[in-house]
């Protein structure tokens, strides 16, 4: 800008000599003038050939002025572009990252297994084996009952082995002071051949509760059986109806027998189920499995902690879970209910046996009156 004021300052300098040499050389007439004239004339053209190559000069500077001036500019122009579009390509970067992020944890939220898969996927594949345990120690303690109730050799016998049992394995502080064994059992055993809370309100059951549950059933279900006749009696009419009353006793007894059995096959631990099903113990019963799944739930703190940071996926997979629990459950209780109504059932024949019984003998004594 300062070199263009000068050039246009230098141009006004050379017109105001140019007008005042020739206004001087118009003055006066005559070859001194026409002399003055050229001589002026020839001043004016070297001014403005002067001052033109002053101006083209200046002209040029302005221009290389200009021209480096635009140079930079585009310089810092494209560095600018430069440094924008690094800075869009860090940005996009940035945000492709943080979506990369985003979806990878989402995706480990959405598809990562509970703290507690591995211990339900071996629990539920244990229960399978507990119950067929179950089933298993149910069969062999029904057969038992029914070799008690069909070959009982000596009926007197069978009574002195419920006393001997209970003074010599269950005797309490009161047997003790009544003179009925010299010596206590351990508390949790008192009684318990005697007592059906032993047997409920245990999860598991050792060799001597096993014992007692065993000789409980006995007492309930057949406490004293009846003795067998001698073989040779069997094969008379009336030793046949004998053997006949036999098996109708042990039909019915047997009812009660398979409930109460149940339970204790519920309760019998199964050597290293619960390795398998990653708990604490290494061998526990049916009843202790289902046990650490409820009570893993229900009553566990850490339980309840877990599932307040689970996503909706987690929990609709501990739903699932749950309801899976559920329906175990429920065909355990659908197998209940079956020996539940066999119970009614059983009572309910007896009871119409019992009535008709009473019915059948007054009409045959009646018909045989008339018949006479």
């Amino acid at each position: 800008m300062k070199h263009f004021k000068r050039l246009i300052a230098v141009a006004i300098l050379v017109l105001a000599s140019f007008s005042s040499t020739q206004a001087f050389a118009c003055c006066g007439d005559g070859p001194i003038a026409a002399a003055g004239a050229m001589q002026a004339g020839a001043s004016v053209v070297a001014s403005i050939s002067t001052a033109t190559g002053t101006i083209v000069s200046w002209l040029q500077q302005i221009n290389n002025t200009i021209g480096t001036g635009f140079a930079n500019l585009y310089s810092e122009i494209a560095k600018q572009s430069a440094e924008q579009r690094l800075f869009a390509q860090g940005t996009i970067a940035s945000q492709t990252q943080l979506y990369m992020e985003k979806a990878r944890g989402d995706a480990e939220t959405k598809y990562e297994l509970s703290p507690r898969a591995c211990f339900e996927v071996a629990g539920g594949t244990s229960g399978s084996v507990g119950a067929d345990q179950v089933k298993q120690g149910v069969s062999d303690l029904n057969q038992q009952f029914a070799q008690r109730t069909l070959y009982t050799p000596n009926t007197t016998a069978a009574v002195a082995q419920i006393f001997n049992t209970h003074t010599s394995n269950y005797c309490s502080a009161q047997d003790v002071q009544l003179g009925r064994c010299s010596s206590a059992a351990t508390a949790d055993l008192q009684n318990a051949d005697v007592r059906a809370d032993s047997l409920f309100n245990a999860s598991s059951l050792d060799t001597n509760h096993f014992a007692a549950a065993q000789a409980l059933v006995s007492n309930i279900a057949n406490p004293i059986p009846t003795q067998n006749i001698p073989k040779g009696w069997e094969q008379t009419p009336q030793g046949k109806a004998f053997v006949a009353g036999q098996y109708i006793e042990q039909s019915r007894s047997s009812v009660a027998a398979n409930s109460l059995n149940n339970a204790i096959a519920m309760r019998v631990p199964v050597p290293g189920l619960g390795t398998a099903a990653m708990v604490n113990k290494a061998d526990i019963s049916q009843m202790e499995l289902i046990e650490s799944q409820v009570n893993g739930r229900f009553t566990s703190p850490q339980w309840y902690q877990m599932i307040a940071g689970f996503s909706s996926e987690n929990l609709l997979r501990e739903m699932n879970k749950q309801m899976a629990l559920k329906l175990y459950m429920e065909l355990a209780s659908y197998h209940q209910f079956e020996r539940i109504e066999t119970v009614l059932a059983t009572q309910l024949a007896m009871d119409v046996q019992t009535t008709s019984d009473a019915q059948l003998r007054e009409a045959r004594a009646a018909a045989a009156r008339a018949g006479r």
